[in-house]
């Protein structure tokens, strides 16, 4: 009975820990001005991205074959006066001009009748061309139908009216890539933010309970890993808060403003980002509270969290190599990898790259880090927490050396 009673009452410091980690970091000046100003600059990439980077003035090259050559001025024409240049070029048959298309040498290829034009795309045409094309198509069906029916407008219209280019996709899921990317990417880049502070958080916390001597309080009530455990469950939960507004306000700016098609893959990406956090969180918060437990001097934490800090750092640059090269085998082993994978494993999935088995051997190996980091961590910060004064090694926290 008294067994029971005390694993209750353990329970009840537990709650107690995390209830006042929680409501003391919410509280603060520091996440509402935190949470305040990454809403703003995510709202200010938005807009940014949809009205000045998409403005910017493109050029297209068509290939055209047979009959379809003689679309090269009318093209040039429409496209011109929105900032579209449009090169045409001559290619000798069909099957050629794909192979151009497949390499990349061609970003469209034109064959057919002028009324009834057929574009070849790698993987989507542009929305100008295409809007060029179904012009030409409508105009040249409407010449058709006046030399051959000129008596019969209901014909006329309608055949006018039928009139449209047929786009046929070679890869018609890379039309959503580049906004599933930018998903990816503003997921990525949140949950590398949120590991940083909130782990430095968590680093800073330990060393200010233990400079305050309030730790020894603490552990008067409840035992060293029970506190780690508090202290990690507390602070994620504001960093889940945190990111679900930010993740909220997101998306409320996309669909408000219109400013970027929100892809179907959005909400699915930050519920991934959120996993992500929760598993991300827990494998770094657990190392950073270890290392706060090391120092006594708020002074000297960034020193001991520096190592952590730059693990973090090299996910975020690991992801333009991540998005440069999607395919490689080194992108799919580093994504996999439980130091790296809660950054560079949403992107994949945002983007679509990562296959099942690769998302799921990469929970399973983060869960199994985490479970090897709890026990080392504990046992660090047991041997820790208490040793006021000079920095202490990881041989003596490790052995529980004094």
């Amino acid at each position: 009975m008294r067994s029971s009673e005390r694993g209750v009452d353990e329970l009840r410091m537990l709650g107690l820990i995390i209830r006042r980690e929680f409501l003391t970091r919410l509280r603060s000046r520091f996440f509402l001005i935190a949470t305040a100003l990454v809403v703003v600059v995510l709202a200010a990439f938005i807009v940014l991205q949809a009205f000045v980077f998409s403005r910017v003035g493109t050029t297209v090259t068509v290939g055209l074959v047979g009959p379809a050559q003689s679309l090269a001025q009318p093209l040039k024409a429409i496209a011109s006066p929105v900032g579209v240049t449009v090169r045409t070029r001559d290619v000798a048959d069909e099957r050629s001009g794909r192979d151009l298309v497949r390499s990349g040498d061609l970003d469209a290829l034109v064959s057919g009748e002028p009324a009834h034009p057929t574009a070849v795309v790698r993987d989507s045409l542009s929305p100008t061309v295409e809007s060029a094309l179904n012009q030409i198509a409508r105009q040249a069906a409407l010449n058709q139908a006046l030399t051959s029916r000129g008596v019969d407008p209901g014909a006329v219209g309608s055949e006018v009216a039928g009139a449209r280019v047929e786009v046929t996709a070679l890869n018609p899921d890379v039309s959503q890539r580049t906004p599933r990317q930018v998903v990816g990417v503003v997921v990525a880049i949140a949950l590398y933010v949120s590991l940083l502070v909130y782990g430095n958080l968590v680093a800073q916390g330990v060393v200010e309970e233990k400079s305050n001597r309030i730790v020894e309080v603490l552990l008067a009530a409840v035992r060293p890993r029970q506190l780690l455990l508090g202290k990690v469950i507390g602070i994620g939960l504001v960093g889940i808060v945190q990111l679900v507004v930010v993740g909220a306000a997101g998306l409320l700016v996309t669909s408000r403003t219109q400013a970027l098609q929100i892809p179907e893959i959005a909400p699915a990406a930050v519920a991934a980002g959120l996993l992500w956090f929760v598993l991300g969180f827990i494998l770094y918060a657990l190392v950073y509270a270890a290392a706060g437990a090391l120092v006594s001097r708020q002074e000297e934490v960034g020193m001991v969290t520096m190592p952590i800090t730059m693990v973090l750092l090299g996910s975020y640059l690991a992801m333009f190599f991540l998005l440069a090269n999607p395919t490689s085998p080194v992108a799919v082993g580093l994504a996999m990898l439980p130091p790296l994978a809660p950054v560079l494993m949403p992107v994949r999935m945002a983007s679509g790259d990562a296959a099942v088995w690769q998302v799921l051997l990469s929970i399973v190996l983060t869960v199994a880090t985490i479970a090897a980091l709890n026990v080392l961590a504990a046992r660090i910060y047991a041997n820790s927490v208490l040793r006021i004064g000079a920095r202490i090694s990881l041989r003596e926290a490790w052995r529980g050396q004094r």
